[in-house]
């Protein structure tokens, strides 16, 4: 999966966007004057802002956005690459999460994206982003 932004996107939102993409080791591209269609090859997750600060979080499949997200953003700690995530938690959020970012559900990992009424990225249980999931909407919820 590729995570970009908007196209003039503020320093807190390319912040945000490079500790996401170490923790998930997704590949961050700065947009810049490219258009969406440029990514439709692949997933991706375009972040978008309000306010400068990161906001919004558009999954993208085949060119369509099929799961959006509006969430607080609080960068905890900064992050290092590592190990894969997985997804912990049995809500239809976390079921779409899987299904958009082709994580897997359970099993082990030192880092974990935990679903509930917000989204946590925890590495060996210390939480480095949290989002306060504001609203969601898309096809691949139920």
């Amino acid at each position: 999966m590729i995570i970009t932004t908007a196209r003039k996107p503020s320093s807190k939102t390319r912040t945000f966007c490079r500790h996401l993409s170490r923790f998930t080791g997704w590949e961050y591209i700065n947009r810049g004057k490219s258009s969406l269609s440029a990514f439709a090859d692949e997933p991706f997750l375009l972040i978008g802002e309000s306010k400068g600060n990161p906001w919004s979080f558009n999954f993208f499949i085949d060119g369509r956005c099929i799961l959006s997200i509006h969430a607080n953003v609080s960068l905890l700690k900064e992050t290092k690459p590592g190990q894969e995530p997985i997804i912990e938690g049995n809500t239809p959020l976390a079921l779409a999460l899987s299904k958009v970012t082709g994580l897997r559900i359970g099993g082990s990992s030192e880092r974990v994206i935990r679903v509930d009424d917000s989204i946590g990225f925890l590495d060996r249980d210390v939480p480095y982003i949290v989002l306060k999931v504001l609203e969601r909407r898309g096809e691949v919820i139920v």
